[in-house]
């Protein structure tokens, strides 16, 4: 077990502290796992106060012990009641009772909401600060890069276990069961977070000739008939033949930070349109690294994308081939799959030195299948690199 270190966990509820003054907020009231993870170093049950200055307080219904633990905030008090969070959230705002609270409204459900500014914080004015976390949160630090660099090198072993896992005949489902076990054996923790409201992802997208166009309710250009209704997205029970394209879609997660990796394989010669189209996405992977530095704004860099993808024919199938399309080609990556930046249409973020980002150009051909390449990039100050070191050949088999 790989604890976040004092000075990390120290840095990070100090920049929050600068935004909170920036804007003139009292207090802000971290309840959210990621956020708490992220801020704590632990996922306990709890809710964290921190103060616009001054120590930060950890509240703790389950479980003190495992809290002093993994976590190196102090002090640690024991919350046996909501009915005791006002006065410990004014007592760690010094001597002025505080006026301005801040949650995280864009996870919190309603009667959450409800309960805290009616009956907690009945007096104060509630805002929003989710904003705020997840700018302190999308710059990297060189610690967390390490994290992203082990998740990096477990899907590398992914990549490269498929041509030995790969037979004509076996189930994508069976394939991706394998690929699992693989990556669970290398310290995948085999659990996801997303931000998003009622975004679900599992492992990995395995999926094999017609089922790499089936189209599923993720927001992704890939989807996958799935094994139910229930969670339809994935691997079915599809036999893989010689001549279709397997496209290996993973996300691994090591001490809470995950990587994003897409390679592609086929059992003999691939179908001549669909090795065009890999060719394409491959060459936007080397184009973006051309382009790609601090100071360049995502959202021109969605449009430019988009560009090359009508100059070389492929924007019937680009992103999806189900409307609505995909409005992003990358998206921000750490402790969510689904942080900043977003390489999206009309973003006007620009990149920054110590960002990570997964970039993923797919072309999807409906009765055909997908090709696509992903790879999570980490911003330098000079460009962006590649974290994924799995070849971007189209392995035959």
């Amino acid at each position: 077990m790989e604890k976040a270190p004092a000075g990390e966990i120290a840095n990070r509820i100090s920049m929050l502290q600068e935004l909170l003054r920036d804007i003139g907020v009292d207090a802000a009231l971290i309840r959210q796992n990621a956020d708490l993870f992220y801020f704590t170093g632990t996922v306990q049950d709890a809710h964290l106060i921190v103060p616009s200055s001054g120590a930060p307080v950890l509240l703790v219904r389950r479980s003190i012990e495992r809290t002093e633990d993994s976590s190196p905030i102090r002090p640690v008090v024991p919350l046996t009641s909501l009915g005791d969070l006002a006065r410990a959230v004014f007592d760690a705002c010094g001597p002025r009772e505080p006026q301005i609270i801040g949650l995280e409204l864009d996870v919190m459900p309603v009667n959450t909401f409800l309960l805290y500014s009616k009956r907690i914080f009945s007096k104060q004015q509630i805002v929003d600060i989710s904003g705020l976390v997840r700018r302190v949160r999308m710059i990297k630090s060189a610690w967390e890069i390490e994290m992203l660099k082990n998740a990096a090198s477990i899907s590398k072993l992914i990549a490269e276990s498929v041509p030995a896992l790969l037979k004509p005949g076996m189930s994508e489902f069976d394939l991706c069961s394998e690929l699992e076990c693989v990556s669970r054996k290398a310290g995948n923790y085999g659990m996801l977070r997303c931000r998003t409201f009622n975004m679900e992802m599992i492992f990995a997208h395995v999926l094999s000739g017609l089922n790499g166009a089936v189209p599923s309710y993720t927001d992704a250009p890939s989807g996958g008939p799935g094994i139910s209704p229930a969670f339809g997205q994935g691997s079915d029970h599809k036999k893989i033949l010689p001549g279709e394209i397997v496209s290996v879609d993973a996300t691994v997660v090591w001490n809470g930070y995950a990587n994003d990796q897409t390679r592609n394989f086929c059992i003999g010669p691939p179908p001549a349109r669909l090795l065009e189209a890999y060719e394409f996405v491959r060459s936007t992977h080397a184009r973006l690294r051309g382009i790609a530095r601090p100071g360049a704004v995502t959202g021109d860099l969605h449009e430019m994308v988009w560009q090359w993808a009508k100059e070389a024919g492929w924007a019937k199938w680009f992103m999806g081939c189900a409307e609505p399309r995909i409005t992003f080609v990358g998206h921000g990556i750490g402790v969510e799959v689904d942080e900043l930046p977003f390489i999206a249409r009309r973003q006007e973020l620009e990149l920054q030195e110590g960002m990570v980002f997964a970039f993923e150009p797919k072309v999807v051909i409906p009765g055909e299948g997908i090709a696509g390449l992903e790879n999570t990039y980490l911003v330098t100050g000079s460009g962006i690199t590649s974290l994924n070191e799995a070849t971007e050949d189209l392995v035959i088999i």
